[in-house]
Formats: structure tokens, C-alpha cells, sequence
């Protein structure tokens, strides 16, 4: 049966981009395939492509569910010795010792005691309740700093679990940037934020937004790029 391929990109819900495999063929239905190496397409030969990425969008909610589904069971988070973490992108490896609750990082160790190490459910959640305050603290602290540099104020700073948005900022002047992004180089959390502050003079995507957006942070490009790439990598923590 004749058949061809060609890779093509597809936005998600939270901004960042996914290629996928558009395979055409003798068909005529449109068949999604979420396989442990990505988004599937198979469709008819003489769809057209605009066709295609429509039908993409209406299911792009879906299509971004069962791809974290699929990086999460693929590679699951579990906390023992030496396996490893990211935070602002550098290998963090974890030590357990049994004792008083406790996490500590010094260098690219992060030591972690608790004192029921057979109680994985617990463990799990005492360093999920400790990462997201490391995270919520360095969030504070750099949007305070990124703020004051440019004369823009906020109101407040927190963090959200969301699946589909890296940060969110409303009419009260206040930004919540996703947890997870703790584990992105430096620049990257420093995109998003400056991303959030922009919306504090544009609450929309227009043209001026995103000039304001490469005044704060001319190398947007690279850090959008970053998320296109890896930002599925950052909900394996999960």
C-alpha cells in the first residue's frame, strides 16, 4: 500500500510545541497514536495538511494528557539512593538515611532523612512538600528581583500544579509559575516570569505583548525553544 511520512510540529495547550509522525495513506479516517516515542498521525492521502492540524488542535487537551501519561510511566520518579533530580537544570543525586525529617542540598548531593525509608508513599510526598517550597521560595525571591529591575510591581507570588501552563498572571497583579519549572536552567524560569510581568501591561498575546516581552528578555526565543524541547521531561518528577 503506498504511504509516505514527514515530521510536523503541533502546539499544546501550555504554549510548548511536540513534533509528531504524519504518515498518508490509501484510508479514510484520521487515527492517533501515542507511542513511547511520540504522537502518531495516520491519515488520509488526500487530507489536507490545514485539515489535519484543525482536527489536531480540537484534540490537543487529549493529545497532551496521554503524552505525560506516557513519559510518566515510561520513566517513573521513584526516591532511593542514587538515583537523580534537576534543580536549575544541574544532576542533583539523593542520599537516604534513616533519621529526623530532613532535606539538605550541599553541592550536587541532596541529602535526604526520614524516618521510615520502607515507607516509599510518605517519602515521596515529604520531598514533593520540600521541593515545591524550595521552589516557591526562589520563585519569591527572583520575581521581586526581575520586577524591581524593570519598575513593575506585583502583588503576589505562587506556585500552581497545572498540567497545561508553565505560569499565569491576573488582573489583581498576581503570578503563579508551575513548580516544576525549578528544574529548568536559570534562564528559562527567567523567561517565564518576564513572560508573566509582561502581562501586567498586556493581558493578551498581541504584538505589543510580545515586544514588551523581548524588552525584559531579548533571548525569549531560545527559552521557548528549552520548553518546546524538554518541558514534557520536567512532569517525570511527578
Amino acid at each position: 500500500m503506498f504511504s509516505f511520512s514527514n515530521i510536523k510540529e503541533l502546539k499544546l495547550p501550555d504554549g510548548s510545541f511536540v513534533n509528531y509522525e504524519l504518515i498518508k495513506k490509501y484510508r479514510r479516517t484520521v487515527s492517533l497514536k501515542i507511542t513511547p516515542k511520540g504522537l502518531i498521525v495516520n491519515a488520509p492521502i488526500l487530507m489536507t495538511n490545514y485539515k489535519i492540524n484543525q482536527l489536531l488542535k480540537k484534540k490537543s487537551k487529549w493529545i497532551q494528557k496521554k503524552l505525560l501519561l506516557t513519559f510518566s510511566n515510561e520513566d517513573p520518579f521513584k526516591i532511593h539512593n542514587d538515583v537523580t533530580f534537576k534543580i536549575f537544570d544541574k544532576e542533583m543525586l539523593i542520599l537516604l538515611r534513616e533519621g529526623k525529617n530532613n532535606i539538605s542540598i550541599e553541592g550536587n548531593q541532596c541529602s535526604i532523612n526520614f524516618q521510615n525509608l520502607t515507607d516509599s508513599l510518605n517519602l515521596k510526598k515529604f520531598f514533593q512538600i520540600w521541593i515545591r517550597k524550595y521552589a516557591l521560595n526562589f520563585f519569591v525571591r527572583r520575581v521581586e528581583e526581575l520586577s524591581r529591575e524593570n519598575n513593575l510591581k506585583v502583588r503576589a507570588t505562587s506556585i500552581s500544579n497545572a498540567r497545561n501552563r508553565w505560569g499565569t498572571c491576573n488582573s489583581r497583579k498576581e503570578i503563579r509559575l508551575n513548580w516544576r519549572l525549578i528544574q529548568a536552567p536559570p534562564f528559562v524560569i527567567d523567561y517565564v516570569i518576564c513572560h508573566e510581568l509582561s502581562h501586567l501591561k498586556f493581558m493578551n498575546h498581541s504584538s505589543d505583548f510580545w515586544q514588551q516581552v523581548q524588552l525584559l528578555f531579548p533571548n525569549y526565543k531560545e527559552a521557548e525553544l528549552y520548553l518546546k524541547e524538554n518541558g514534557f521531561k520536567l512532569y517525570r518528577i511527578d
